[in-house]
């Protein structure tokens, strides 16, 4: 009885120190999952688009929990390559507090459109939204974030996205990061905020 009683406690001291949940400024961050969504998903579900022969997208799937009245603010997950030392921006995100519904997106520009014509259905610029991705930088870690095209060759119209605080308390986060395709690196950290939640490693 004794030896299975140690066993038991072993393994529960393992998962307990390699816990992939972490509770920071009163919100309850778990990873679930993180994989490489297929092109097909790329190409015609993301709301972001890129150039998929330089670039890839890595998915991050989270349970995420306000513990008290401080929702999660978006912008401020991360997704950290520590082998090549970069720290990558949200590309795009969708949340999902309910199996039926629209997902949450709520996403905006960092620079305001030129285009007098610039659909509703794409990104806003909002001066009073608040980018949190630049306030945590990490030391000795490069910021990498891809601008959006969302203009044509002769009208180009290019912006940082980035997402604000969800209205959600409790939720399914999908976290999309756009990443270089020639790194081909599998194992990330994900943080949140300047706190790293687990890791994030590649199905």
């Amino acid at each position: 009885m004794k030896f299975r009683h140690i066993i038991v406690l072993f393994l529960f001291l393992n998962l307990t120190a390699y816990s992939q949940e972490k509770v920071v400024d009163e919100i309850e961050i778990e990873i679930l999952k993180t994989k490489e969504p297929s092109s097909f998903s790329t190409l015609l579900l993301r709301g972001i688009k890129f150039d998929q022969t330089k670039y890839k997208y890595i998915m991050v799937k989270c349970r995420v929990k306000s513990l008290n009245l401080n929702h999660a603010k978006i912008s401020a997950f991360s997704l950290v390559d520590n082998e090549n030392k970069l720290r990558y921006r949200l590309g795009d995100y969708l949340g999902y507090a309910a199996v039926v519904g629209n997902p949450e997106r709520n996403y905006f520009r960092k620079t305001k459109s030129k285009d007098k014509n610039y659909g509703p259905n794409l990104p806003q610029y909002n001066p009073s939204e608040i980018d949190q991705f630049d306030k945590f930088n990490l030391k000795g870690y490069l910021n990498v974030e891809i601008p959006v095209e969302f203009g044509t060759t002769k009208n180009p119209d290019s912006s940082i996205v980035f997402f604000g605080r969800t209205a959600y308390k409790n939720f399914k986060a999908e976290l999309f990061f756009i990443v270089p395709k020639e790194l081909n690196v599998s194992t990330f950290d994900l943080y949140y905020k300047d706190t790293q939640i687990g890791i994030a490693k590649i199905e």
